[in-house]
Formats: C-alpha cells, structure tokens, sequence
C-alpha cells in the first residue's frame, strides 16, 4: 500500500506502473533521485499471463520475469509508490502538478508511462478467454499456435499484417471482416498463395465458444446467416487507444492520440517524457517498453542535474 500521508514534492514523477513506469522508476531510484510512481497497479499488461492448456507457451517472450524484478522492488519501497489515478495533470510555472482524488504533487520532471487499451470486439467470450486464447498481440502468441487452426480479426493493413504472420506457424488462418480491396492486395494475394489462409470478408464475428479455452467460434454474415468454424486460437488486432486524454492539452501527439517523443524520450514540453505503449514507438512489446522506461529514467536524470546547476 502506499504512504497514508506522501510528501507532496518530488525530483521526479512517473505516471504508470507497468513495465515502462516500473524500469524508469527503478532506474530513477538507483540514481538517487527523489521519484513518486503514481499508477492503479504494478505491473500493467504482464498481469495478464497467456496460458493454453496442453500446450506449451515457452515461445512467448514478454519480459515478465525481468518486469517482475522491478515490481518486487517498488513493492519494498513502499515510499516511492502512490497507488491512485491522476485525473488532472498541469504545469505550472517549473513544476508539474499531478493530482489524484485524495493527493496532489509536485516535482521538477516527470515521465508519463500510462499505456495503451486494445479496442475490444465487446463480444460473448471475448473477456472470458482472454489469455487463454483470446490475444490482442499477434507478434506476442503468434508462435504459440504451431500447426493449429486460428482465426483473425483485424483493422484493415493491421489484420492483414497479422494474417501474414500467422500463415508461419498456424495450419489454418480464417481472416474475418477484411476489405476485398485488401484480400487483392499484393500482400493479401502473397497471404492467400500460402494455401493457408481463408478470406471471410462477408462475416464478422459474432461469439468465441469453449470450455478453458477457445474451440469454436460463431460467425454472423452481413445479410443474414451463420456459421461455426473450429478454432484455438482469435486474434482481435482492432488497434489501441492510448492513455493520454489527461495530459492531451499539454503534450503533442499524433493523430490516433500517442505521445510523440524524441530519441531521449523528451516530449515537446521541458522535463517532461514519456515511455513504453503510450508513445510513438513503432512496436507495442514489453521488452521495447522496459528499454524505453530505461532511457526516460537516464534523461530525466540528466535533465535534472542541470537544473541543479541552474
């Protein structure tokens, strides 16, 4: 738990706690820097483990043990942690302002590392096996599904991306909901060469069916009519929506709403950076993010031994 009574002033705010907010708080704290961590939990997305009965998922790298490193010693540190959400974030003059429903702090640079939320389909069985056969992240599971059937449902290029990966390892790839323009693509006609690949262009998916995991899922045709299809595994590549709506008056972002960020992590506002899945980084990966938590850590460091000569 954190501190019934924080001091309110820091060298360093970091907003999130998963593996971007946690190796930047851990770095920061190594440096000796006065650092506040401020996050609804510790971990973030590697809470969330896959797992698929009789099946072996030793292929998926997620950096979880390295992630779970930082989180015991965060944990430890009971003074460097506020367990709250920041529903107001300023600057004032040379401070940030961070406020919760029952704090505020201040401090001299902060690091946003709030992450992203996958659009979800909001379909039956969609949350119920997640984890367990349901994945938002095809570069993650991908390689867990050798020689099985698997289904696909994607935002345009990005599901197609996904297809073609999959067509690597899986026996089968259902592609559901994909333009007839991007199934005539040279990517989609490289896809449907594979012989692996089956383009549902006129169904969507309608229910995910099974016991611990997926073993069927429900199609819905535009027009009318259904059908099943036995699957393993469903892959939902709709995008993601960052975390950025309580900083977006304050830092630049792109058009989907990700923080843009230089090679040192700094956003366009002094002292201020940003790390991990919320920024503008190319790829959504545990690893990448921990390694951008890294370099944000190292930066404001920086940062701060020049305002102290200030």
């Amino acid at each position: 738990m954190s501190l019934d009574n924080p001091k309110e002033e820091y060298d360093l705010i970091i907003i999130g706690g998963g593996p971007a907010g946690l190796t930047a708080a851990a770095y920061a704290i190594r440096k000796r820097i006065e650092t506040l961590l401020i996050t609804e939990d510790l971990g973030g997305k590697t809470n969330y483990q896959f797992h698929l009965p009789d099946i072996d998922t030793h292929t998926i790298i997620d950096g979880q043990e390295l992630v779970s490193k930082f989180k015991n010693q965060i944990e430890y540190l009971d003074f460097a942690r506020h367990i709250g959400k920041v529903i107001k974030f300023e600057k004032k003059k040379r401070e940030f302002v961070a406020t919760t429903a029952d704090h505020t702090f201040k401090s001299r640079a902060a690091i946003i590392a709030t992450g992203v939320m996958p659009k979800r389909l909001n379909i039956p069985g969609e949350m119920e096996f997640l984890g367990h056969g349901v994945s938002y992240s095809t570069v993650s599971h991908a390689p867990v599904f050798v020689d099985l059937d698997v289904a696909v449902v994607g935002d345009g290029l990005r599901g197609l991306r996904a297809a073609a990966e999959l067509i690597q390892t899986a026996r089968k790839v259902f592609i559901i909901g994909l333009s007839t323009k991007l199934a005539n693509s040279t990517l989609g006609k490289k896809i449907k060469s594979s012989g692996k690949a089956e383009f549902l262009g006129e169904y969507h998916l309608k229910t995910i069916l099974g016991d611990e995991s997926p073993d069927r899922i429900v199609l819905s045709r535009k027009g009318g009519g259904e059908m099943e299809i036995p699957v393993k595994g469903i892959f939902i590549e709709m995008g993601y929506t960052p975390n950025t709506q309580v900083f977006a008056k304050l830092v630049r972002r792109t058009r989907d709403g990700r923080i843009m960020i230089d090679e040192n992590n700094q956003t366009n506002v002094p002292g201020l950076f940003a790390a991990g899945d919320v920024t503008d980084v190319q790829a959504q990966q545990v690893v990448i993010a921990m390694g951008e938590g890294a370099n944000a850590a190292l930066t404001a460091y920086d940062y701060l031994l020049g305002l102290k000569r200030v």
